[in-house]
């Protein structure tokens, strides 16, 4: 299997129950809707918290590379975040990578083009990605639900963004 150059924070609902915060705000009457809003943001809060132990994994300390980890909230399965490379709109993009999948995957031998195989020398894939957030996964679920707290202690708006009011994720 392929390494991945983004790895998704997905906190499972038996975690979540597990969180006495959240037994707090279903009692006292928040909605589905606020929940989930104060649950993405717990979620962004985690992934951001990863950003600079990922780079500091970053197989070169300088360069695009490193300049383009990020953390983004998810847009499909909500609530959620992730922690990955930015691709960046072309080469000449500055701001993301466009060869992260090379780094973290790697490439095997030979390749065909038009003119037929071409041997192409074998780069093992550093799955620097992945195997930080697995490592730090208990310091995740630490921010996850320190932010969760705050989140609730202030109430969740009913509308606008939630923001978490916590010194910002070493």
């Amino acid at each position: 299997m392929a390494a991945q150059s983004r790895v998704d924070l997905r906190i499972d609902p038996k975690t979540i129950e597990q969180i006495s915060g959240l037994q707090l705000a279903l009692a006292a009457g928040f909605d589905e809707k606020r929940i989930d809003k104060a649950l993405q943001a717990a979620s962004l809060y985690a992934a951001k918290g990863q950003v600079k132990p990922v780079k500091n994994a970053a197989p070169v300390k300088t360069g695009r590379l490193r300049r383009a980890i990020w953390a983004n909230p998810v847009m499909k399965d909500k609530p959620g975040a992730y922690v990955g490379i930015r691709a960046g709109k072309s080469r000449a993009d500055t701001k993301g990578a466009y060869y992260r999948y090379v780094v973290t995957s790697g490439v095997r031998g030979p390749r065909r083009t038009k003119n037929g195989p071409k041997e192409i020398k074998q780069i093992p894939g550093r799955p620097f990605v992945s195997d930080t957030v697995s490592r730090n996964f208990d310091t995740i679920l630490r921010m996850f639900g320190e932010g969760l707290s705050s989140i609730l202690e202030r109430g969740i708006p009913k509308r606008g963004g939630v923001r978490v009011r916590l010194p910002k994720p070493r």
